[in-house]
């Protein structure tokens, strides 16, 4: 396992910083569970931005209880066990909360063999901490279709990621320097782009044939001098990319990918 400062989770609250600077900050993240930690939530909720994602761990195993299968309110309290019972009282301490539940409702549930509650002096007990009561909380938001309606969207976007790979070879770059690098990522997603704006037009009118389609994506895919002329003078003047030999940073291939027709 790599050291807990190279990880990539950690990287998510500096971007979000760096995107508040920029005041381009979004309301919501949609992020893999690597980067849905809980303490990169509630970070981001000190930003007054909401991470969605879904919650690490291992899946329990059929038939067993969980504090996610609990109700839980916004104050981390539980307000009701799996069978409807109230506790009789929520205590707070210092190292977290303790909900106490009453014998009498206890000793004829039907959950009682497999419930995680200890049996104690006032009751039956079920201590947990607020970062469980918040993961718990959040599994249970998961099963919500409010949740699967907004996280499909991350999902959408693997396949998207999947095909600037396949069809530009970015992982394969035959470029060093991070602004050499740069530059031919920035063009090969311009690439991709056109190509996915051709598609998405061809979809959308019928009367378009194949051949009309290869002679649209023709125009930019092999003879993209010109628009790659331009697009380096537009960059220099931005600043986005400053070198004035820019042509020594660009190999002829930084926006070859395959035509798929």
């Amino acid at each position: 396992m790599e050291p807990a400062h190279k990880s990539d989770a950690n990287a998510v609250i500096p971007y979000l910083d760096a995107t508040k600077e920029r005041e381009v900050s979004p309301d919501q993240l949609l992020a893999d569970s690597l980067y849905g930690s809980d303490s990169n939530c509630q970070e981001a909720l000190e930003r007054g931005i909401e991470i969605i994602s879904p919650v690490m761990g291992a899946t329990p195993a059929e038939g067993e209880i969980t504090i996610a299968d609990f109700t839980i309110n916004e104050k981390e309290e539980i307000t009701a066990c799996p069978a409807g019972h109230v506790p009789q009282q929520v205590k707070t301490g210092k190292t977290g909360f303790a909900a106490i539940f009453a014998l009498e409702s206890c000793n004829n549930c039907a959950h009682q063999k497999c419930c995680p509650t200890k049996e104690g002096k006032r009751g039956r007990y079920l201590r947990y901490s607020a970062k469980a009561a918040r993961l718990a909380r959040r599994r249970a938001k998961e099963k919500e279709a409010a949740f699967r309606e907004k996280y499909r969207y991350r999902a959408g976007v693997e396949a998207t990621m999947s095909e600037f790979d396949r069809r530009t070879g970015v992982k394969h770059l035959r470029v060093r320097g991070l602004k050499a690098v740069r530059f031919s990522v920035f063009m090969k997603a311009i690439g991709l782009n056109i190509l996915r704006a051709a598609t998405y037009a061809r979809k959308n009118n019928k009367t378009t044939t194949n051949q009309q389609y290869k002679k649209i994506v023709g125009l930019f895919c092999p003879r993209y001098a010109v628009i790659k002329e331009l697009l380096a003078l537009l960059l220099r003047q931005s600043g986005i990319f400053p070198g004035k030999n820019y042509a020594n940073y660009m190999p002829d291939d930084c926006c070859s990918f395959r035509l798929v027709a």
